[in-house]
């Protein structure tokens, strides 16, 4: 019994945090996004080799991709334009 108690509170806890981490008014896409540059840097990030230089530079430009979305966040939530 106590075992179902732990597991259902594992779950709620953990399908609250999931409700309270993705904002509702950033399309599904935008977030899905955010999540796809984030792989692509950590696994960059790990790749390892140097590359001439390239690998750094590729996860520069997924951070400036990165920045680039939070800023369009940031503009369209100042100008009502979120959907």
């Amino acid at each position: 019994m106590k075992i179902a108690t732990l597991l259902f509170a594992v779950t709620i806890l953990v399908s609250t945090a999931t409700l309270f981490s993705q904002q509702p008014d950033v399309p599904a896409e935008v977030n899905t996004a955010r999540s796809h540059l984030k792989e692509a840097s950590d696994a960059l990030s790990h790749a390892g080799g140097d590359w001439g230089g390239h690998r750094m530079k590729a996860v520069q430009h997924i951070q400036a991709a990165q920045s680039e979305l939070n800023e369009a966040e940031k503009w369209a939530r100042e100008h009502h334009d979120m959907k």
